[in-house]
């Protein structure tokens, strides 16, 4: 149960506890209880535990969990303002990399359940490509609060491979701070606490 309290929760794991909260506070009272922690502690560790209950079911409502496609461009627009921690993967399907792309984010879509994930082709986001300069597919951008943190372009920071593990592209979205891994810390912040936008490429994906 600390586990899921100090970090992203899994789909499972939001689902279990949203199934049987009371079940979930028993637990980690348990726990609390042996490992001897002190009662004001105990206290705002519950009051934790009753705030992430009422984020997973806001998320669950949202579609957390679940890696969907979007059909208009407003509706990347609402969702990047509207969340806190977005990622949104343009994509061709008759690009081979943004399917093995799709693959691996619908897995992390489930793994990070803090975070909502989506895709649009980019032939229903000629306003967003222009704007956002998207020049090569698969192109993930990551959002903070409405605003364009990072980029993942091409496979170039992913050993410039197909067979890339996933666990690669896990990383580098941790380092942009829109999934959280334990053993990863979020790089280039600004002032304001968000990760500098890095620009991409602009060479053509060759399928």
């Amino acid at each position: 149960m600390a586990a899921v309290l100090d970090g992203d929760a899994t789909k499972s794991e939001a689902e279990q506890i949203l199934k049987d909260e009371a079940l979930a506070e028993e637990e980690l009272l348990a726990e609390l209880e042996n490992d001897e922690i002190p009662a004001h502690i105990r206290e705002a560790r519950l009051e934790q535990l009753k705030n992430q209950v009422e984020d997973f079911r806001k998320f669950s409502e949202k579609g957390y969990g679940t890696f969907v496609e979007v059909d208009k461009e407003k509706e990347i627009l609402d969702i990047t303002t509207s969340e806190e921690k977005v990622v949104i993967h343009f994509f061709h399907p008759d690009f081979r990399r943004c399917n093995i792309m799709d693959k691996h984010l619908k897995v992390l879509a489930e793994k990070h359940f803090n975070t909502k994930f989506a895709k649009i082709h980019v032939e229903k986001a000629d306003f967003l490509v222009q704007k956002l300069k998207i020049q090569v597919l698969p192109a993930v951008l990551c959002f903070r609060e409405g605003i364009v943190v990072d980029r993942v372009v091409g496979f170039d920071e992913l050993g410039n491979t197909d067979n890339f593990d996933i666990s690669v592209l896990e990383k580098r979205l941790a380092k942009s701070g829109v999934i959280s891994l334990p053993d990863v810390r979020a790089e280039g912040k600004t002032i304001f606490g968000f990760t500098k936008t890095r620009s991409g490429s602009s060479s053509s994906e060759e399928d």
